[in-house]
């Protein structure tokens, strides 16, 4: 055997220089100090017909005799007929594989709620609807699997909940609780905590059904019944005030309760909507029509707040939009339903059926429509997205003047329409 060149007193006190050098031990063993002062333990060697260089360690962690020891180690493999590079790469992966598989098995004997809730502090709290889907989940999921091992949680488990919730009547909620758990199992997934996703092959139809698009749209009679029946319904002016801006603008309820006076000039008769209030993440701006103009100066006592619609219940915060929609469903409330409850439930049943008030957007788009407004125009009013492609890149004029004449225009028909349901003569105009 070759004597060795170095020893532990001579690799402690080598200076690095300003190019890479190697101190060589013998038999192979080297010791490459980079300018950084770095110090790494590596084999030459040549296996069959190629010449390999395999990592050792790094000094001070490895020291001469550790260093030693693995290049004897790694002779004999080449002796055996071994690459002893290869050897130690397959070695490699396989501490990382069973490193995975002990992780995984560890995060399959953590609870089903623990993992969830885990997911929701990183991922689901910051979604708007997170606290909506936590409560939902929480009822209908965790409450029956919660506590089980998430490695043990099945897709029958999980088909049970869901089917429940179908049960109850509440299809387009099992949906989204479908929706939910899905996107949970793949961020589980992909931090490897389960090996697959149980719901990976169950589709919505599977669950609440195909849910069919809405299209409820509130005739002018019913309007005239909604003027009429407003005032006497139980909701606070200020909420039924936010109903008749959404009839008369076609924007969304989060749209106004989310509103700042900042947002609104009497003088210019607009109001911004913007992009961060926007569904769309588009600004938007409004050109209020009279009728639309009353209702924000109804509204004129609130100036004090910086909201147009400042919360009841809490000082210097907004309505809820959820609330709202509440408030409108439980107003419909008919039949045995009605037990127990208020005068004021039922208060708001039209003819035609149920509705919410996302449905005055519908109406608002489809009654422009009915009185001669260009489809391009509604789009702008509502504040749909553009096309993309080509349209997108060229057409690029606003319709802003043509937007407030169809404001205009519908509002001079809700003006007519609350004439009727005061039994008043019918104004001028369209």
């Amino acid at each position: 055997m070759a004597s060795k060149l170095l020893n532990a007193i001579t690799v402690r006190d080598i200076k690095p220089d300003v190019v890479e050098r190697i101190h060589r031990d013998g038999n192979g063993l080297e010791l490459r100090v980079y300018p950084s002062g770095g110090k790494i333990w590596q084999l030459r060697y040549q296996f069959g017909t190629t010449r390999r260089i395999m990592r050792l360690g790094e000094y001070p962690a490895l020291s001469l005799a550790g260093a030693r020891i693995k290049a004897d180690d790694a002779h004999k493999l080449f002796d055996a007929g071994t690459d002893p590079k290869a050897y130690a790469e397959e070695q490699e992966q396989a501490k990382i594989e069973a490193e995975r598989i002990a992780k995984m098995e560890q995060a399959a004997r953590k609870t089903f709620a623990d993992v969830f809730m885990e997911w929701h502090s990183t991922k689901l709290s910051q979604r708007k609807d997170g606290a909506e889907m936590l409560r939902a989940v929480g009822k209908d999921v965790l409450s029956v699997v919660g506590q089980k091992e998430m490695g043990t949680v099945t897709r029958a488990d999980l088909l049970a909940c869901l089917d429940a919730v179908s049960a109850r009547g509440a299809p387009v909620m099992a949906n989204r609780v479908l929706t939910t758990l899905k996107t949970f199992f793949g961020w589980a997934q992909l931090r490897e905590m389960v090996s697959v996703d149980p719901l990976a092959p169950v589709k919505a139809a599977d669950v609440g059904g195909k849910e069919p698009g809405r299209n409820r749209v509130l005739s002018g009679v019913e309007i005239v019944d909604l003027f009429r029946k407003l005032p006497e319904c139980g909701l606070s002016p200020m909420v039924q005030t936010a109903l008749l801006i959404s009839l008369a603008t076609g924007c969304r309820i989060g749209e106004i309760a989310k509103a700042e006076w900042a947002h609104v000039s009497m003088t210019k008769k607009t109001w911004v909507i913007p992009a961060g209030n926007a569904k769309n993440g588009i600004e938007h701006t409004i050109t209020l029509s009279p009728f639309a103009l009353g209702l924000f100066t109804s509204l004129q006592a609130t100036r004090e707040s910086l909201w147009v619609m400042p919360s009841p219940m809490k000082i210097g915060s907004r309505i809820a939009e959820k609330g709202i929609g509440a408030a409108v469903y439980d107003r419909q409330t008919q039949g045995p339903q009605r037990q127990g409850r208020t005068a004021a439930t039922g208060s708001l049943v039209l003819e035609g059926g149920h509705w919410t008030p996302h449905d005055l957007r519908r109406s608002c788009a489809t009654g422009m429509q009915k009185l001669g407004v260009m489809p391009a125009v509604i789009d702008a009013v509502l504040n749909h997205k553009e096309s993309k492609g080509v349209t997108q890149i060229y057409q690029r004029y606003d319709y802003s003047t043509e937007m407030a004449d169809a404001w205009a225009k519908w509002g001079r028909h809700l003006t007519n329409l609350r004439a009727q349901a005061k039994g008043i003569a019918l104004v001028a105009g369209d």
